[in-house]
Order: structure tokens, then C-alpha cells, then sequence
């Protein structure tokens, strides 16, 4: 259903109304669950129950905040920073990922996809230097030279804007 509203309107099936109503839910995402509230239309007469896709994406995204709260996960946007501060393209730093479709890793970097918690932990090692060779060794992914390579390593707690920080 794509009406951003149904409220008070007609059910075709029985002619009753559809009403607003809330429900407690768990949703899983990569893996993991979250508890949410999420608003639904109910038909008055039928029972018949229909979701907005507004409603929709609306709960998907309240669980995915609470998940990489509760876990500690990257936001999209430490994520492309700390790709970046690394000099790597988006197919290099899939590839780095064990063979993670590039297409994955942009959807994590622009908050559409959640990754796991394993996926995170390879994210934040990254970040080390010497972790961060060995990866592009097995992968076969050459990365830029970088300047004072002793220094150039990022610091995984750096990659984590200090908002998320205090989680």
C-alpha cells in the first residue's frame, strides 16, 4: 500500500473504515532485533490490516537506529569517513571486506543496509595499519602509498564521530 494515509478510508472488501492503530513489534536486521512501535490502519468492521510503505520504512529505520546503538555499530557516515581516510575506493574496500558486493558497502556508507556486528569489527579493524596491509595482501587489493606510514594509520576510536562515541 503507498497511500501515506488510510485513516477513515474505505475498506472495499466490507465497506468498514480503516482506523489508526499501533502495535509492539520485534524487528530483525542483519542478525540482530529491536523492539519497536510501529503504526498500522486496521479495518473497523473486517479486522483487515494494511501498512503504509511510510509506516513501513518509518519502523525499519527507528530499529536501526536502536540495533547500532545497542551494539555499538559505525554510522554510515564513519564508515565513508574511514574509507576515505584509508585513499580507498569503494570496489577496494569491498574487496577487503572478503569480496562484500560493492553495492553492500554503499548501502552501509548511505545508511540503507545495516552491517553485523562481524562486518563492523572488520570496518573498525581496518584502521589499523598493519591489519589494514595484511587484509590488502589477501585480497589482492593494492593500497595507496601513504605519507609517514608510521603515522598514517587511523585510529579505529577516530573513525567514530564523537557523537556515537559516547555510546
Amino acid at each position: 500500500m503507498s497511500l501515506s494515509t488510510l485513516d477513515g478510508s474505505l475498506h472495499r472488501g466490507c465497506g468498514g473504515r480503516y482506523a489508526l492503530h499501533t502495535e509492539t513489534v520485534t524487528m530483525r536486521l542483519s542478525g540482530m532485533a529491536a523492539e519497536v512501535t510501529r503504526e498500522f490502519y486496521r479495518c473497523e468492521k473486517c479486522g483487515h490490516e494494511n501498512r503504509t510503505i511510510e509506516q513501513r520504512d518509518a519502523a525499519e529505520k527507528a530499529a536501526t537506529e536502536i540495533i547500532r546503538s545497542e551494539h555499538n555499530l559505525l554510522i554510515p557516515k564513519a564508515i565513508r569517513q574511514l574509507r576515505e581516510s584509508l585513499g580507498l575506493t569503494l570496489p577496494q574496500f569491498a574487496e577487503l571486506m572478503y569480496g562484500t558486493p560493492k553495492g553492500i558497502v554503499d548501502g552501509w556508507e548511505k545508511g540503507r543496509y545495516l552491517q553485523n556486528r562481524e562486518a563492523d569489527a572488520l570496518i573498525r579493524s581496518l584502521a589499523d595499519r598493519d591489519t589494514l596491509e595484511k587484509r590488502a595482501a589477501k585480497a589482492g587489493v593494492t593500497l595507496p602509498v601513504v605519507e609517514g606510514a608510521a603515522t598514517a594509520g587511523v585510529m579505529a576510536s577516530d573513525a567514530v564521530p564523537a557523537e556515537q562515541a559516547a555510546l
